[in-house]
């Protein structure tokens, strides 16, 4: 369920993007699970928190599928 998933704005995290190395785009929101610590974002960016939440859900979803086959 998505209360295992945290929205938040880019300019409230110090983690970088794994890709490009570089910080957060401070105008983005971002997802991520909440017992995620890693030092690199989780999510790509989101132009709003909707966007973000609605992506979050997907994942929800599919990692739930995976879940099942396995």
């Amino acid at each position: 369920p998505m209360a295992d998933y945290r929205i938040f704005p880019g300019i409230n995290t110090s983690q970088i993007d794994g890709h490009t190395g570089r910080p957060a785009d401070p105008n983005g929101w971002y997802y991520e699970p909440t017992d995620y610590k890693g030092d690199v974002l989780y999510s790509e960016s989101y132009s709003t928190a909707k966007a973000a939440r609605i992506a979050a859900q997907i994942d929800d979803e599919e990692r739930d599928c995976n879940e099942h086959r396995q």
